[in-house]
């Protein structure tokens, strides 16, 4: 991959469905042509593993049709779409994707402004359908659920070494793939945190744990002298290296590298689909950054922010208003984590060993005023997947999504 360096260089510097349901039928009676919306049914289709850590070689793929492990393999999910115009990289196979990348992570790199943008009518999830949000979540849910041994798994990535172990709650990253019948689009649905603070507990905390507080603190989880940092990017009070925190969260053992290699073999397996990505918690953060890099519509659940994260991996933000983003944060005003303040010694996070220090999202903020709304008390417990699902059913719409523009991340820091 060496080769496309220098050209990836030398480029830039030259610079809806079938299925209706009739629930929905009024809906698609009154609008206008360029804005219709259909409704289809995704089924889940595949389970993709990829291993992290002394795993991080590790790949497999389960074909859920022919595996019957699954509860919810037979059930049909039913999303709302519509279109929407998108700007993004012209250029966003893999291969350029990384060696973009890597481009834009060495010193001089040109500008993001300066790359080759296009405007295009993409699918989108219909956000402003209730319907569609808590069909979301619940695929998102989906991606928790555990699944027994099985002899199915097809290695996509390196041969397996037996000898390293290997379960399905073990270190990793897992992505459900959900298609319509046609294969027109396609539905990945990240695995969020398992922590015994949601109630989701299982073997991928500790590094969980890891990604969590490598993308959501300011310097390698360095909140206190008495805690074990992620990385060695330090240097002296309130000063890290940026290049140190920027080679950390593109390391090959962590989840975005991972993430990087579910969507390879996604688009491999359905070549000319429509990508549509979600995740709840940190499978949420990750999709949005994954979104982001391909210039994908992304729906996440209770993200913690990662609009931090999404600048240190030197991902492309494309040159329009913040309005016309296709990455929607959903989350509610009682939950913490979301609103980027589940911090400080007294946080339930500080307790649990998360230094959750973000608090910009990237893309559409969509906040349910639930501490207004329905009296909800300000708890990790509003972090949970379940209580997300309930909260969309309590609502009649979905509430209107804009682009924060009053947060700063780590001002008190210096980064050199």
């Amino acid at each position: 991959m060496g080769w496309l360096l220098p050209l990836l260089a030398a480029v830039f510097a030259c610079n809806v469905f079938a299925l209706q349901i009739p629930l929905f039928r009024d809906r698609l009676d009154s609008l206008e042509e360029d804005h219709t919306r259909a409704v289809t049914a995704f089924k889940l289709r595949h389970v993709f593993h990829h291993g992290t850590g002394i795993n991080a070689s590790l790949h497999r793929r389960l074909d859920v049709a022919e595996t019957p492990a699954f509860e919810t393999a037979p059930e049909l999910f039913y999303l709302s779409a519509l279109s929407k115009n998108v700007t993004r990289l012209s250029q966003r196979d893999p291969d350029f994707m990384e060696s973009y990348l890597a481009y834009t992570r060495r010193p001089g790199s040109i500008k993001i402004s300066g790359f080759d943008w296009i405007h295009e009518r993409v699918r989108t999830p219909n956000i402003s359908d209730p319907e569609t949000l808590a069909t979301l979540a619940r695929m998102t849910a989906d991606a928790y659920v555990g699944v027994p041994a099985s002899k199915d798994w097809i290695d996509v990535g390196a041969p397996f070494n037996e000898s390293l172990g290997f379960g399905w709650d073990n270190t990793g990253v897992r992505g459900h793939i959900f298609t319509d019948d046609a294969n027109r689009t396609v539905v990945v649905a990240i695995k969020g945190t398992s922590s015994t603070l949601f109630d989701n507990d299982g073997d991928t905390v500790t590094n969980d744990r890891i990604n969590d507080n490598l993308l959501f603190s300011c310097c390698c989880a360095r909140i206190s002298y008495m805690w074990t940092t992620v990385c060695d990017c330090y240097e002296k009070s309130y000063t890290c290296s940026q290049t140190c925190l920027e080679d950390a969260l593109y390391a090959e053992d962590k989840y975005y590298r991972a993430l990087l290699d579910i969507y390879r073999n996604t688009t491999s397996l359905y070549p000319s689909a429509t990508i549509w990505l979600t995740g709840h918690s940190l499978g949420g953060s990750m999709a949005a950054l994954l979104g982001r890099t391909y210039g994908v519509p992304t729906v996440a659940f209770e993200a913690p922010p990662e609009r931090l994260a999404a600048e240190r991996l030197h991902l492309p933000f494309p040159p329009v208003p913040a309005n016309e983003s296709t990455i929607w944060h959903v989350g509610n005003t009682a939950d913490p984590i979301f609103m980027g303040v589940c911090n400080g010694p007294s946080s339930v996070c500080w307790v649990g060993g998360y230094a959750m220090e973000t608090q910009c999202h990237s893309g559409l903020e969509c906040v349910y005023d639930t501490v207004k709304d329905k009296k909800w008390h300000v708890s990790a417990n509003n972090h949970r997947i379940k209580a997300v699902i309930d909260m969309i059913a309590g609502y009649n719409n979905t509430p209107t999504c804009v682009a924060r523009t009053d947060c700063q991340d780590c001002f008190d820091w210096t980064f050199s």
